[in-house]
């Protein structure tokens, strides 16, 4: 297919934009292997290798798959074979065992007389490591755009592994909840619950000519987020969750869990531990990544403005010092809804802050952050410059920034931008932001370890560059994805007008933000250095995809120190 290359990008942007088609980009049969191939989860010495076979009649299938060091098959390095069944929905997750450390092998699967499109993964590397080239993805909908961010992913020449951190699928029927035009229609034409629903929805996506070469380009990495299961999950629900209408919840949870462990070239976890998905990667001696479960083994139930801000009663009759009504007898007296002049409702931001920042509220829980501690003594014990942290919301924090400076904008929008004036987290209460108190843990363990933190982000439908700080001390840096396809937070939210330079002035932590980023992020690590490319989509919604890089960044360690970015 060619590379995708810098110059190439380079190339492409000068004249508008590197064109991609949307659609095959290959006229090959697949036959039984319908839904493409796919590896994941590498080791120095393995690797878990995935397809489906399409099976006529929904039958059990029988087949076999080959690893070879070479795409013409003459030398291979392994083998075995296979059963599959609608008990599995004819997925197939073989281990690809025996391998030798850091190399390049091809695979493939036969089954009903048919063979399947050939993939190519990596070991991982063991011993000296002066290199390691990632792509950073996260918040593919399917039914709002093209996969032209796949497309750019599978021309890359240089690809060690793809991190995937979250919202592969969106569990939205038809009607979804963003406003934005529908490009594509959704399989099945409601929201997903059952686990058949789930199936179907992972096929649709799994169909797509351009996801399948993203997969077959090189191992994947993978880590559900919300949307797996249902927008804004946690432990014992979900905000779009609702019992009357969608059922038990603990039913929906294990269902989606299965199918995206049938659909996903990730490692199962133990029996005893079924969301236990947190793993580590160990590149040689040049980084480690540990990517923790967020969602499902120990999370509270997010705060919200709507619940949880309360608003108060003020007295402003004095205008140089107004006050709170706090005497409840006189509250009594008041009509909310008709306060009498002098009186005003303001929201209780102080209050709202106090919640937010109360001990105990977790992400991951105490089990998780002790095994965060052991891997980042295994990281300074193998001498690692590189701690990579996959999380699939912001760790850094931010604010919005007061949107009533900026004219224009969706009338129906206007209350949420008059609350902006208040500087709150607002939408990113889901992430890291909404949860301080244990992030505050986290930076404990970060900060003592003495690791060179670079983490790797997603979620917001916004593109940041990011280091994270505690006062005036930098605890490590950040790189935040967007959505490979769209709608971005700017399109459905935001007002016109440089928002994003807003994002940056408000909040120490935030270097850079495209409030309208489509695409994905390139991370290059040397033993002193780390460059990244923001690669960006820009037409999602149209056949022919044009690309171009919106922004670079580049970080270096001196005397093994970790500096600031430098953005560019």
């Amino acid at each position: 297919m060619g590379a995708l290359t810098r110059r190439a990008l380079l190339a492409g942007s000068a004249a508008g934009g590197l064109l991609l088609a949307a659609g095959p980009a290959a006229a090959q049969a697949r036959g039984p292997f319908a839904h493409g191939v796919a590896s994941g989860d590498p080791a120095q010495d393995s690797v878990l290798l995935w397809t489906r076979v399409t099976a006529p009649g929904g039958d059990a299938v029988r087949g076999t798959w080959q690893v070879a060091a070479d795409r013409g098959f003459r030398a291979i390095v392994a083998s075995g074979s296979f059963e599959t069944s609608a008990a599995r929905d004819h997925t197939v997750k073989p281990i690809a065992e025996g391998l030798e450390p850091g190399r390049d092998y091809f695979y493939r699967f036969q089954a009903l007389g048919a063979t399947s499109p050939i993939g190519r993964t990596r070991t991982l590397p063991a011993g000296r490591l002066d290199r390691l080239d990632l792509v950073l993805a996260c918040c593919a909908m399917y039914m709002y755009g093209e996969f032209h961010a796949y497309r750019a992913i599978a021309m890359r020449e240089r690809l060690d592994l793809v991190l995937f951190i979250g919202d592969y699928i969106y569990e939205y029927g038809p009607q979804g909840t963003l406003g934005a035009p529908l490009l594509r229609p959704v399989e099945p034409a409601h929201d997903t619950v059952s686990l058949a629903d789930y199936r179907q929805r992972y096929a649709q996506w799994r169909r797509d000519p351009a996801l399948q070469d993203a997969h077959a380009r090189a191992a994947w990495a993978c880590m559900w987020d919300d949307h797996e299961i249902a927008n804004d999950d946690w432990v014992h629900g979900a905000q779009h969750h609702d019992p009357k209408t969608n059922g038990d919840w603990e039913v929906r949870k294990r269902a989606a869990v299965q199918a995206y462990l049938e659909w996903m070239p990730i490692r199962d976890p133990a029996p005893a531990d079924p969301f236990g998905v947190n793993r580590s990667f160990a590149f040689g001696d040049l980084a480690t990544l540990a990517m923790p479960e967020t969602r499902l083994k120990a999370r509270d139930e997010q705060l919200s403005l709507g619940k949880d801000l309360e608003m108060r009663v003020i007295d402003a009759r004095d205008p140089a010092a107004p006050k709170v009504v706090t005497d409840a007898a006189a509250l009594a007296t008041l009509d909310r809804k008709a306060l009498p002049a002098g009186y005003a409702l303001e929201p209780d931001v102080a209050g709202f802050r106090r919640k937010l920042a109360a001990p105990g509220r977790e992400m991951i829980g105490a089990a998780q952050r002790d095994w965060l501690r052991d891997e980042l003594k295994a990281h300074g014990a193998a001498g690692r410059p590189w701690f990579l942290f996959g999380s699939q919301t912001i760790l850094s924090s931010y604010v919005y920034p007061d949107l009533t400076r900026f004219p224009g904008g969706k009338p129906a929008l206007a209350p949420f931008r008059a609350m902006t004036r208040h500087k709150l987290p607002m939408l990113n209460l889901d992430a890291w932001d909404g949860y301080p108190a244990e992030r505050e843990q986290l930076y404990d363990l970060f900060e003592a370890s003495g690791a060179n933190l670079l983490t790797l982000s997603g979620d917001s439908h916004m593109a940041f560059i990011n280091e994270s700080h505690r006062g005036e001390k930098r605890i490590g840096l950040e790189l935040s994805a967007s959505t490979v396809t769209g709608p971005s937070i700017g399109e459905l939210l935001l007002p016109p007008g440089p928002v994003g330079e807003a994002f940056a002035e408000a909040s120490r932590d935030v270097l850079w933000c495209d409030v309208n980023a489509i695409g994905f992020v390139t991370v290059s690590l040397t033993r002193d250095r780390v460059d990244a490319e923001f690669v960006r989509v820009l037409n999602p919604r149209e056949t022919v995809g044009r690309l171009d890089i919106a922004k670079r960044a580049r970080a270096a360690i001196s005397e093994g120190v970790l500096g600031g970015w430098r953005v560019s």
